[in-house]
């Protein structure tokens, strides 16, 4: 074979802006196989028709088709490549990167709102009105305070039980007070995330729809201690449940965090 009418591996790289290191690695896959090879040199030597296999393990690259997967879009025998399953193929996966990325967009958008409103209700001395998304809390009964030994061995355990039970845990846990029987029974939470058909029939999973709460930054935990500033604004009557958790600011301390006390109010249904 004449090498005068082969082009190198260097100019092969040149022109098709492949490393030359790249080149090499997709010999050893073989799915890029040297026109020739000088047996006394052993440098390659690769015709000008062989930019179109490149051209298309490039596009695999680019859109994330695995290499292993590429001869079988491919046949040496013929040669062809078949583009038409390639794109198709290429395609697919792309359209379920774009759904992927665009829940993670939604995803940090939720937690950039989310920040802005903690920023100013941790600005805000006086009780604010926020409308705040729905949530699954994960219940255990606990009559203590946050970020104390008690708590945290709680906290502990029921972290375990939810990871016990195939459940994925969300980020946020606190305190919780439920009205039943009358009275205000409190609790230790943390939330669950997920799928909600995972969470069928498990009766220590409270949903919390979305819905507009009152609330205020404490200075320390007590949950029993929100009587004390919302009713200036609503009636006990109006409270369906009490949350007191940490706020998401911009600065997180995770180590000593803020605190935020939230009142669920009851929906009022206009005529």
């Amino acid at each position: 074979m004449k090498k005068k009418n082969l082009l190198s591996i260097g100019e092969l790289s040149k022109i098709t802006g492949v490393h030359i290191k790249s080149l090499r690695y997709y010999d050893s896959l073989g799915i890029l196989t040297p026109a020739y090879i000088d047996p006394d040199s052993g440098y390659r030597y690769y015709s000008f028709y062989q930019k179109a296999e490149i051209d298309a393990i490039q596009f695999c690259v680019d859109i994330g088709i695995s290499l292993k997967d590429f001869p079988n879009y491919t046949n040496e025998a013929a040669p062809w490549i078949c583009y038409k399953e390639l794109v198709d193929h290429g395609a697919s996966l792309l359209e379920d990167k774009i759904e992927i990325m665009q829940q993670r967009l939604s995803k940090l958008k939720a937690m950039r709102a989310e920040i802005k409103r903690s920023e100013n209700s941790y600005r805000n001395e006086r009780p604010e009105r926020y409308q705040l998304p729905q949530r699954h809390c994960w219940l255990v009964p606990y009559e203590g305070v946050l970020d104390c030994e008690d708590s945290d061995e709680h906290l502990k355990g029921l972290i375990l039980k939810i990871h016990n039970s195939g459940l994925r845990l969300g980020n946020s846990y606190g305190l919780l007070l439920l009205k039943e029987n009358e009275a205000w029974t409190q609790y230790l939470f943390v939330d669950v995330a997920g799928d909600t058909n995972d969470m069928a029939d498990r009766p220590e999973i409270l949903h919390i729809p979305t819905g507009q709460y009152l609330c205020k930054k404490v200075d320390h935990s007590n949950i029993g201690g929100v009587w004390d500033w919302c009713l200036s604004c609503v009636a006990e009557a109006d409270v369906d449940l009490v949350i007191e958790t940490e706020l998401f600011v911009g600065n997180y301390a995770f180590s000593k965090p803020v605190l935020e006390q939230r009142c669920l109010l009851k929906q009022t249904n206009k005529s």
